[in-house]
């Protein structure tokens, strides 16, 4: 009788090795998943410290870009205010020089208008001394009288003619003493 209990308890025996070999094997896999994944929990550690860094890097970087964009707002505005500055002085300068024109004009007008007085009067002298001279001198020739002309050397020449001349009299003394 002690065979079937010793064959009960090997067969009970063979069994429990059986499945403590199924039990150890799967032990292996667990041991081999929980290796893997211990393994790929510290790439992965080192990849989200990787990524804390750059994530570190890049708020830097909004935060310089930010500052950045609010000291260039702050150029922009100032140059702007600069701009509407120089616009508004730039028109006063254009209303004044716009003044001025008209101011030039009317000394232009001024001046044209003394020079027609003055040459008027001269004129009107010139025609006086003619008016004396046929007084004083009855058979004087007053035909040769002119306003525009003038003696030079003994010979009466137009005024014009003389000042081109004393001007290229003037250019011949400098050329000889350079």
């Amino acid at each position: 009788m002690e065979c079937p209990k010793v064959d009960n308890a090997t067969v009970a025996f063979a069994e429990v090795m059986k499945s403590n070999h199924q039990l150890f094997s799967k032990v292996d896999s667990v041991l081999a998943k929980l290796l893997c994944t211990i393994l790929d929990g510290g790439e992965l550690f080192e990849h989200c410290k990787g990524l804390q860094r750059e994530k570190s890097k890049l708020a830097s970087e909004v935060e310089n870009t930010a500052t950045e964009k609010y000291r260039l707002a702050k150029v922009v505005s100032d140059l702007e205010a600069s701009l509407k500055d120089l616009e508004s002085r730039m028109e006063e300068s254009e209303q004044k020089a716009s003044r001025q024109k008209e101011a030039n004009k009317e000394l232009e007008d001024e001046l044209l208008m003394y020079k027609k007085q003055a040459m008027e009067q001269h004129e009107k002298g010139f025609h006086k001394a003619v008016r004396q001279a046929r007084f004083f001198v009855k058979d004087l020739d007053l035909g040769h009288f002119d306003p525009v002309k003038d003696m030079k050397d003994d010979v009466l020449l137009d005024e014009e003619d003389i000042a081109a001349e004393e001007e290229a009299d003037e250019e011949q003394d400098v050329g000889t003493n350079v």
